[in-house]
């Protein structure tokens, strides 16, 4: 399979082999018969070095109780879908013998591949470039299957689906929510929601998210959809935390994610980063933000 890095094995994961990879762990095309709402395949190009530079890690309370209630312990397979540079991933790989990071953007496979290889155990890991919805895993291989701030990005349907057959049975799906900057209700938070929503309903901006996302969002919730697919759902839990950030910090964020980062504004990047420092700069002139916020982890099991 040219262009993606692949693996195989049966019981586990071992050395890349991309000649065999519709046989094992690899990219594979046309899922078929999948509904749901999709997004277009660019929009984290070009943000990968935002995204780790500025993507505030999970909290280890968080990491932890995953380990716990999942009985993680050193042994068994980890399935990062849509991993980004590797914020979940990496918090976890001391808890598995292999470690598979799956993500449709090779730039944060780049990124991602790098941090692995300065780890003790960088030959445990091995990296797919391909979308959640398109990969292929051995069936009932899967010990942990985690998706961080990005089951709202994918095909949940079809993900779901094929996450339940992916995972060992008593095998668990966590997804993983971040406190983002943009969330509260704080002075500074609301001129960054607005200056955020103005740039992305400019006049010839790029239509990034599908009209009907935030209905389908609404009214069939993520746990339905789990629940629908056949997951016993086990948990939510929330874990708060006290963040302070800086105007280059909430600027770093911004220019990593889908509707506003440099790639997604063109041309008007250097405009919106000036307008955004400035609608902060006016609510809090010591350039520092503070945010009480809420970190989560919705586990759900595959029945045994």
């Amino acid at each position: 399979m040219r262009g993606h890095d692949s693996i195989v094995g049966t019981s586990g994961l071992v050395r890349a082999a991309p000649e065999v990879a519709e046989r094992h762990y690899g990219a594979m095309t046309g899922a078929g018969g999948c509904e749901g709402i999709s997004f277009r395949t660019d929009l984290y190009e070009g943000t990968a070095e935002y995204y780790d530079r500025f993507r505030r890690p999970y909290p280890a309370d968080l990491i932890n109780d995953l380990v716990i209630r999942t009985g993680a312990d050193g042994t068994g397979t980890l399935l990062d879908l849509a991993c980004g540079t590797g914020q979940v991933a990496v918090a976890l790989h001391e808890q598995f013998a292999s470690i598979c990071a799956v993500d449709q953007e090779p730039g944060m496979i780049g990124v991602l591949r790098r941090k692995a290889a300065a780890l003790p155990d960088a030959a445990a890991w091995q990296f797919v470039v391909a979308a959640a919805e398109e990969v292929s895993v051995p069936e009932s291989s899967v010990d942990l299957a985690t998706i961080g701030s990005a089951f709202h990005r994918l095909r949940r349907d079809a993900v779901a689906a094929r996450v339940l057959r992916w995972l060992k049975p008593g095998g668990h799906l966590a997804l993983l929510w971040p406190g983002s900057p943009n969330i509260g209700d704080a002075p500074w938070q609301a001129a960054l929601q607005a200056t955020m929503q103005r740039w992305q309903d400019r006049p010839g901006a790029d239509e990034r998210i599908p009209a009907s996302y935030e209905a389908d969002r609404s009214a069939r919730p993520d746990l339905e959809i789990l629940r629908a697919a056949g997951f016993d759902v086990v948990s939510r839990q929330e874990f708060p935390v006290t963040q302070v950030w800086t105007v280059a910090e909430i600027a770093g964020f911004v220019a990593s994610t889908s509707v506003l980062s440099p790639a997604a504004l063109g041309a008007d990047a250097a405009e919106f980063d000036a307008d955004l420092r400035r609608a902060l700069l006016s609510c809090e002139t010591d350039g520092r933000f503070r945010q009480d916020t809420t970190f989560a982890c919705e586990l759900a099991r595959r029945p045994c």
